[in-house]
């Protein structure tokens, strides 16, 4: 038997992770451990959501990040970048995921910006927000 390795070849693929949305909170897990992972989202709500995902500036939580744009902080002020946004309509999921290979020791910002109505609050205000830790 020939065993060849040509760089990506060799690799192992990306573990895959699905985050729940619901009316008004993401399950999924707290941490995992660095390197690929591919993220889907599933709706399971009666509205529809969205997963925005951003990598926090080092030493940044989700909490001091929300206190801050919420004090009038640019959200640059507290994130790296975007990762992307996963959009799921009630009882769907995402036609998609998103791809990221998860830098150890960073924290990954989770919330859905969405709104029922113009008049009502977005959705981060009634608690859709989480994070997960690299390790």
């Amino acid at each position: 038997m020939v065993l060849l390795a040509f760089g990506a070849a060799c690799q192992r693929p990306p573990r895959q992770v699905t985050i729940v949305g619901s009316d008004y909170a993401f399950r999924g897990p707290d941490s995992l451990p660095a390197g690929p992972v591919a993220i889907s989202f599933e709706n399971q709500g009666r509205v529809p959501h969205e997963l925005s995902i951003a990598r926090l500036k080092p030493g940044i939580t989700l909490d001091s990040a929300l206190a801050a744009v919420r004090a009038g902080a640019a959200p640059e002020s507290v994130i790296d970048g975007t990762v992307g946004i996963l959009i799921a309509m009630p009882g769907q999921k995402s036609l998609g995921a998103l791809g990221v290979d998860l830098v150890a020791g960073r924290t990954y910002g989770l919330i859905c910006q969405f709104q029922d109505a113009p008049d009502r609050p977005p959705h981060l205000m009634l608690g859709m927000v989480g994070s997960i830790e690299a390790r």
